[in-house]
């Protein structure tokens, strides 16, 4: 079983590519996902919006303090 990348919490940013659009600016790491089969995914939440998106870990990068 491998450890999340992430925690709940942590400042990440959404790396963008192709027709996958979301909002800019940084977002909070809401929740880990329970590890099933595929990527490990997460809950986050950017500041600017009123809901969570699911997202697979390899489109998460950590960022620094802001």
């Amino acid at each position: 079983m491998s450890q999340a990348k992430f925690g709940a919490g942590q400042r990440v940013s959404v790396v963008r590519s192709g027709a996958f659009s979301a909002a800019a600016g940084t977002y909070r790491v809401v929740s880990v996902l329970p590890a099933e089969r595929g990527p490990q995914q997460y809950r986050v939440r950017n500041d600017g919006e009123t809901f969570d998106r699911v997202l697979d870990e390899a489109r998460l990068e950590a960022v620094g303090y802001e």
